[in-house]
């Protein structure tokens, strides 16, 4: 039962969240907001076309089961969003970037001790990108017998300046 009601909370702040937005230009995404707001921008991407977007993440580079490497800035979020395998795993963007953007520092560690960025831009389309990687065992070890998808909205950023305090910053978000 309890879980319904939290379930029935997060559908009706998604929603109103989705109307109180409407007619927005600009969405800064916090410490507050920033797991609602992508969520939200997961199931409702339309909406937050053309608009500019600000935020703050840490480099991931994603490999997919061929090889591919995908830049991405993203937050480490629970594995109820996105990912099958039970573990927790990453929510962000792919990003687009016509300058350097920063190499991921500790991308395999659970620490606050990353890459971080701060990222402006637009998405300039509704349609994600599909990524199909292995899964990991409840040990972290990869699963190449097992391919989970991750879809990504591709997010292109018109600046990305680097963090250099980050102690205000949370690598993992939650609800």
């Amino acid at each position: 039962m309890k879980r319904k009601l939290v379930c029935a909370f997060l559908a009706l702040a998604c929603l109103a969240f989705a109307f109180a937005g409407c007619g927005t230009d600009s969405y800064v995404l916090n410490e507050d907001t920033f797991f609602l707001v992508m969520t939200n921008m997961q199931y409702y991407p339309e909406q937050y076309v053309n608009k500019h977007i600000e935020y703050d993440c840490f480099v991931y580079h994603l490999t997919d089961v061929e090889g591919n490497v995908h830049v991405c800035g993203v937050r480490k979020c629970s594995a109820e969003y996105g990912c099958q395998c039970g573990n927790d795993t990453v929510i962000g963007f792919l990003l687009e970037y016509d300058g350097d953007i920063p190499q991921p520092i500790n991308q395999s560690e659970d620490t606050n001790d990353k890459a971080w960025i701060h990222v402006t831009g637009t998405i300039p389309s509704a349609q994600k990108t599909d990524i199909r990687i292995h899964a990991y065992t409840e040990s972290g070890e990869i699963d190449e017998s097992t391919v989970e998808t991750i879809s990504f909205l591709t997010f292109t950023a018109s600046s990305i300046a680097e963090i250099e305090d980050y102690s205000g910053l949370h690598y993992y978000v939650t609800k």
